[in-house]
């Protein structure tokens, strides 16, 4: 996998490869008490505009970001200009065959949780004032699925690129006019098929090898 700067907008990935992946990502992603306290939006082709309001977040997130960063004194300034902002990287949310984007839903429990629940259970994922209390673990269900949908994706031969800098509160997606979302936003998914890779444009500058991930043992520890 390899970050997605552009795709190929006349090439269109037929929807059955696209089901596929989804169905594979539902069947094989766990969750805890089978409560699936997420839900994944598919904007396909046809929603063009809907993805540049979504892009439209997401750069408004990022400038925010920044712009908070100075008040603290943390940043001198914000970027500005062709290549700064918007962040060209941020492309492939706007501009994309199929979006997909994740969020928290109100799960109703199934047979074996309503024996529970009548036990004593206390069912979390069933109430909309616990979403924003259960986030972390949702949270985390909601990256395994999007792995394990990025990976049948790209089994499928299609590219994917993952986005994690937008506007987290519903209303701010009402405002552009995406009134469908009901619950707040927790990660996005683009795939098609690229036309250029961000490795491609550090490759060009002569900066492919700056921009690498920390060493494993940084990360992974033995105890």
């Amino acid at each position: 996998r390899s970050h997605v700067k552009r795709y190929d907008m006349t090439r269109i990935p037929p929807k059955e490869m696209i089901e596929r992946a989804l169905w594979k990502a539902w069947k094989t992603s766990p969750s805890k008490n089978q409560s699936m306290a997420y839900q994944c939006l598919v904007w396909g082709p046809d929603k063009e505009i809907h993805k540049e309001a979504i892009h439209n977040l997401v750069t408004k997130s990022h400038r925010a970001v920044e712009e908070t960063a100075v008040e603290e004194g943390r940043q001198k300034f914000v970027q500005e200009g062709k290549g700064q902002f918007p962040n060209p990287y941020y492309e492939h949310v706007a501009f994309n065959p199929y979006l997909f984007t994740i969020h928290s839903r109100v799960s109703t429990p199934n047979k074996y949780y309503e024996r529970q629940i009548a036990k004593g259970h206390h069912y979390e994922q069933g109430f909309e004032d616990k979403i924003e209390k259960i986030i972390d673990s949702v949270a985390v269900e909601v990256g395994i699925f999007a792995a394990n949908l990025g990976y049948y994706l790209l089994e499928e031969g299609l590219d994917i690129s993952y986005n994690s800098c937008f506007r987290r509160r519903p209303e701010e997606w009402h405002k552009v006019g995406l009134t469908q979302v009901k619950h707040r936003p927790i990660t996005m998914i683009t795939c098609g098929y690229a036309s250029r890779y961000r490795r491609q444009d550090l490759k060009a500058r002569g900066q492919e090898e700056d921009d690498r991930r920390p060493e494993i043992n940084e990360i992974v520890k033995w105890m």
